[in-house]
């Protein structure tokens, strides 16, 4: 049976997971909680052991870890300071040297990669970040290369955008869609249009991380972007437009008004963002050469998402009258 420690199981993807490897089955799992449960009936689910700690313990750290796990961290500590986030990936690298851990699997993101040249980035790409969050990242992944040192395999895997059931990547546009004015929503649709929206469900992120978990093979300290951008709809245009379809929304009665992808970046750049080009796609073939298979193709997923996100506005209203 595969141990497997999951650090920051309560997340959006940490639950996503969770679930995926309980329908599996043959994995013994541990979690770290600050709790001691994620949520409720947690602690009755046959096969998952939650231990409660402190992120920010090292001894806590250390107590859920076994010799010849796999350990999976998927924590950022959002709001924290850089200098904290390193501080815990420090305590995590030590305790795995300490008590002999199979593999380590790290959740990083494609944010990383920020502003790198090209329509097209690999794994292979340099990073060139610009905001503290990708900046972060990159130095956690850095350190954790550095200080693995060999002492046990280590892979980073590096999501673009997550959406799905409970995610907040697509709920501000769904919820732009079904309460904003139409009018704002049009310009936006005309603003964005074309541009890659780089999207990748929760079902293939997940996916992945069980794969790079169980694979026999060696990982050497890679990383690998995982993503739905070879699919052509994973666009502006016609992601708002599933959106639209689900929601029962008409569409717009004028065509877009298109805005030249140089004109885009500019504006983007203006607003800070991490990237700024438009046309911008992610490779996932370091990971598929590999042998990894996806759980899901890009245009199913989004339809799920949006069957969810209508269900759960419906039972929102309907808890409210």
């Amino acid at each position: 049976m595969n141990k497997i420690v999951v650090i920051g199981a309560s997340g959006f993807i940490g639950k996503h997971l969770l679930t995926e490897l309980l329908r599996l089955g043959g994995f013994s799992i541990k979690i770290l909680s600050r709790s001691g449960s994620l949520y409720p009936n947690d602690l009755t689910k046959p096969g998952v052991e939650v231990v409660s700690g402190d992120l920010c313990d090292p001894e806590s750290i250390r107590s859920v870890l076994e010799s010849g796990c796999t350990v999976i961290n998927l924590v950022y500590l959002a709001g924290a300071t850089p200098t904290k986030n390193l501080t815990f990936i420090n305590n995590l690298l030590d305790a795995c040297k300490a008590v002999n851990v199979r593999r380590l699997i790290h959740l990083s993101t494609a944010d990383v990669l920020g502003r790198a040249r090209g329509n097209l980035v690999t794994d292979s790409t340099p990073c060139q970040p610009v905001t503290e969050y990708g900046v972060t990242k990159l130095k956690i992944e850095n350190t954790m290369l550095m200080m693995a040192n060999d002492s046990f395999d280590i892979a980073i895997l590096r999501p673009t955008a997550v959406f799905g059931p409970g995610g907040k990547n697509l709920k501000k546009l769904a919820n732009d869609l079904a309460t904003k004015s139409r009018l704002l929503n049009y310009l936006r649709s005309s603003l964005y249009n074309k541009r890659r929206m780089n999207l990748v469900s929760v079902a293939n992120v997940v996916a992945a991380i069980i794969f790079l978990t169980t694979t026999t093979k060696s990982l050497h300290g890679r990383s690998f972007i995982i993503s739905d951008d070879s699919s052509p709809a994973n666009n502006f245009c016609e992601v708002e437009h599933a959106l639209m379809q689900a929601l029962g929304i008409p569409a717009y009665n004028l065509p877009r008004l298109p805005v030249p992808p140089a004109v885009l970046s500019v504006l983007l750049a203006c607003l800070g963002k991490n990237s700024v080009n438009p046309l911008r796609n992610h490779s996932s073939n370091r990971l598929l050469e590999l042998g990894f298979q996806k759980a899901g193709d890009f245009e199913t997923e989004l339809l799920e998402y949006a069957a969810w996100y209508q269900s759960s506005n419906f039972e929102q209203e309907s808890d409210v009258t």
